[in-house]
């Protein structure tokens, strides 16, 4: 159903024109029967015309065929057949997911990263990563939208008749976790029995509504519009038109923040950056009047935003398709104080379509097309585990792994805490850590500093094994070294050198589009960091480079911050900040030819994309 809230336009709009001749196939697509389509495009490319492939793959994919999707995808690319940009974006997320190594992902993100899509990153310490996902227990196999705890907009008729292509209507959930259809008797009444109506959002005295007008436009597209409501002596009135409704665009997915009388809401009006946008507008409580819509423009993109949200601490929540998102939908947090905006992570996010994130205290709903559900859109339930992390440390002799180290005192630090341990006869020390604590900002974060008499000292940050483990109960066997006295070799270090050459270090890799320190990236910087402890003399830039395929902006932004992210791992192993600088070059010093427009062998490519430890002073 929220192909009809989201993507109703794109499909009347595209495909009608690319299905113009085939009565049948639009009926079909039009009324969501995917697989009655995927028959029809599969007779065409049997008769050989291969020209609505790439719908094909689409509709594959909204069958959740993904590997056949991926083929037809694919082919469709190579050929030339993809111009649809939600095309590219499918393609691009099934490769992700299944062949990284496909040869045209490099091609694709640039393509859209140029036509105005983004690459979103998760947060490393969003504590949404303990969340314990179950199913809603009044879903049903029809489509089912949260709109609140108690509120949901469903295409069922009843509680027991469940019609998946019926008109969205708005239900009340009960004690027993019935849904019983809002009727006049009570306190509003919205359902009508020709449009859709919902999602709904009702905040204190006020409701506010999204519903299909009654009136096609010129071009014969429903379009969707806001009405909203006041309570007044504890009953709504009339519902009343936002001023900015218009049959030739959507106005849809209000949520109002009470607090300061402002409107989030999404819209395809004209003035966005393409498809819909996040709008706001403010409610003048002397006028009686609504302020000129204003668009969100820190995460307006090419692509669809919608299903805004907003919690108590001032995050705004919405839905959208980004270069790296997990495929379909994905969830965005938005700061309105510091603009940061990040990607809520799995279990939150799927690799299908998911939206309408309501969150209070540790628990909330979101709803979301992904597998285990019992219809199309259904609503999930999630909780944040808070169940303690138990964590024990193994201290080993490196030259004699099967002896533990006892009476070693350990010093736990995190949230400007600290806790002093001694390892017991088997060398073994184990604390426990609340879940809360153990996501907290990185420049609190859980370290352990082990000092052994005839050992050297190590300091170990304990947060990277927290967040990639599966479980609460973890054991580090942590080798303590033993001090030798050893004459260093000779080694002739000159101020322009480059250290990583001098030592021998393997190309430092990253993901695709991606920043973060990788633990094979983190190896090699290790050796950085043992050479820079051996020489507290020096110091040293590092600088990360591109190749120039993307764009230079796109190139820059990303070196800059995978120097960013090597630096402060470096800095994290207890190097002096003052002998560490880090710069992203991008494309700028290219080693060889391979400039914007000179075709280039991937080997040739690829030396350009590399990290320099330049030495500054020995």
């Amino acid at each position: 159903m929220k192909k009809f809230l989201i993507t109703g336009i794109y499909i009347l709009m595209t495909l009608a024109i690319a299905f113009a001749q085939n009565k049948k196939l639009n009926n079909e697509y039009f009324t969501r029967d995917m697989l009655g389509a995927s028959k029809i495009l599969e007779q065409q490319l049997l008769k050989g015309d291969s020209s609505n492939c790439a719908y094909y793959a689409y509709v594959l994919k909204r069958l959740h065929k993904d590997e056949q999707a991926y083929k037809f995808y694919k082919i469709s690319f190579e050929k030339g057949l993809i111009s649809e940009q939600v095309h590219l974006l499918d393609y691009l997320h099934l490769a992700s997911q299944l062949d990284k190594s496909d040869k045209n992902l490099i091609n694709i993100s640039t393509k859209l990263e140029q036509a105005g899509y983004r690459s979103i990153s998760e947060s490393l310490y969003d504590i949404l990563k303990l969340s314990k996902i179950s199913n809603a227990c009044f879903n049903a196999e029809a489509d089912d939208i949260a709109c609140s705890n108690n509120i949901v907009s469903s295409t069922r008729i009843t509680q027991e008749n469940n019609i998946e292509n019926s008109l969205l209507k708005t239900f009340l959930v009960d004690n027993s976790c019935k849904l019983i259809p809002i009727k006049t008797n009570q306190i509003y009444s919205i359902n009508d029995n020709k449009r859709h109506i919902g999602p709904i959002n009702e905040q204190g005295e006020w409701l506010f509504v999204t519903r299909s007008q009654l009136k096609a436009n010129k071009a014969g597209i429903y379009n969707l519009e806001i009405v909203y409501s006041k309570k007044e002596s504890g009953k709504y009135s009339d519902l009343n038109n936002l001023p900015f409704n218009n049959s030739n665009y959507s106005v849809q997915h209000p949520y109002f923040d009470k607090q300061n009388n402002i409107l989030y809401f999404s819209s395809n009006m004209p003035g966005g950056s393409g498809g819909f946008d996040i709008y706001t507008s403010s409610y003048n409580l002397n006028s009686l009047s609504w302020s000129k819509p204003e668009i969100i423009k820190e995460i307006s993109t090419s692509a669809d935003e919608v299903f805004p949200t907003l919690d108590s601490k001032g995050i705004l929540y919405y839905s959208t398709t980004t270069i790296n998102g997990d495929g379909g939908l994905d969830i965005i947090a938005f700061d309105l104080i510091d603009k940061k905006i990040t990607k809520l992570p799995a279990p939150i996010n799927s690799e299908y379509d998911d939206f309408l994130f309501l969150q209070e205290g540790l628990s909330g709903l979101i709803t979301s097309n992904r597998k285990g559900g019992k219809g199309g859109d259904d609503v999930y339930n999630f909780t944040i585990d808070t169940t303690p992390y138990k964590i024990c440390i193994e201290l080993i002799n490196s030259d004699s792994p099967l002896i533990g180290i006892n009476n070693t005192p350990l010093e736990i630090s995190y949230q400007n805490r600290q806790l002093n341990l001694l390892s017991d006869d088997g060398g073994k020390a184990c604390f426990s850590i609340s879940a809360i604590d153990a996501f907290v900002n990185p420049s609190q974060s859980l370290s352990i500093n082990i000092k052994k008499s005839g050992f050297e000292s190590i300091t170990q940050q304990m947060h990277s094994l927290i967040l990639s483990s599966e479980n609460k109960n973890i054991t580090l066997n942590q080798p303590l070294k033993p001090i030798k006295v050893i004459m260093p070799p000779v080694v002739k270090i000159k101020i322009g050198q480059d250290l990583g050459k001098l030592l021998n270090l393997n190309p430092i890799y990253f993901d695709l589009g991606k920043w973060d320190v990788r633990p094979d990236a983190a190896i090699e910087l290790d050796k950085i960091v043992k050479a820079m402890q051996e020489f507290p003399g020096l110091i040293i830039e590092l600088g990360s480079h591109t190749d120039s395929r993307a764009s230079a902006k796109f190139n820059q932004t990303l070196s800059q911050k995978r120097a960013e992210s090597s630096g402060k791992y470096i800095l994290s192993k207890g190097i002096d900040p003052k002998r560490l600088t880090w710069k992203g070059y991008g494309e700028s010093k290219l080693l060889n030819k391979c400039k914007d427009g000179v075709k280039c062998s991937e080997d040739d490519h690829s030396k350009n994309r590399r990290t320099e430890f330049r030495i500054v002073k020995t």
